[in-house]
């Protein structure tokens, strides 16, 4: 049994260490999303807090398994539970009204395009400028939306004008990671099953040695 609860320790921590590298990355995917899309803050942090949630959960199940503390493991699982169930609904909201919600995206885009100075110097700076030199575009749906198309409009490497307009290669961009974002979501639940499920194991593991210890001494 104390072998059995040893390797079932050593598989709990990594893990858990997995899952928090998986915390790490979604909190690196919302500090992103700050730096880039203003306009986005709010998901953005709704992104980090997640991350931080996570790494702190993974880092609770470690303490678990490093100390071989079956309370502290039981609560970990309970902890994995609740977010297991909170991601899985989330995910389905946004698969569901997927729709509406890139809707929202283009209102977004609107308010992005409107914001912009007037008149548009050729050193614009804008949200949408950002845009422009990310995603090789130009204007709304083309040069045309300006008298002059600013520096952002030009191909970094080659110097050639965008021909491709902003709005719809941003929604295209939108969408796609949108279908990432899913399945990310869907691995990272994988995960914490079976992080759930080996600390439950270890922590009904660690009692039964601690009975067979108790009863059956030598």
């Amino acid at each position: 049994m104390a072998c059995s609860t040893g390797v079932l320790k050593v598989f709990a921590l990594f893990w858990d260490i997995v899952y928090a590298i998986f915390g790490l990355i979604v909190i690196g995917l919302g500090v992103h999303v700050v730096y880039k899309f203003e306009h986005f803050n709010t998901a953005a942090f709704v992104i980090i807090g997640l991350g931080i949630v996570v790494v702190l959960a993974a880092l609770f199940g470690s303490l678990g398994a490093a100390r071989e503390s079956s309370n502290i493991s039981k609560t970990f699982v309970f902890l994995l539970v609740v977010l297991i169930v909170l991601e899985v609904l989330v995910v389905g909201f946004l698969w569901i009204f997927q729709t509406s919600l890139l809707i929202n995206v283009d209102k977004t885009f609107d308010q992005l395009w409107n914001d912009q100075p007037v008149p548009i110097k050729p050193g614009n700076q804008s949200q949408i400028a950002s845009l422009e030199r990310w995603l090789d575009c130009c204007g709304n749906v083309g040069p045309k939306d300006y008298m002059l198309p600013p520096n952002s409009c030009y191909n970094s490497q080659s110097d050639k004008l965008n021909l491709e307009g902003c709005r719809q290669k941003f929604l295209d961009f939108v969408a796609s990671r949108w279908t990432t974002f899913n399945f990310v979501s869907l691995v990272l639940v994988a995960v914490e099953i079976i992080c759930a499920l080996l600390a439950y194991v270890l922590a009904n593991s660690i009692v039964n040695r601690w009975r067979r210890s108790k009863y059956y001494q030598k």
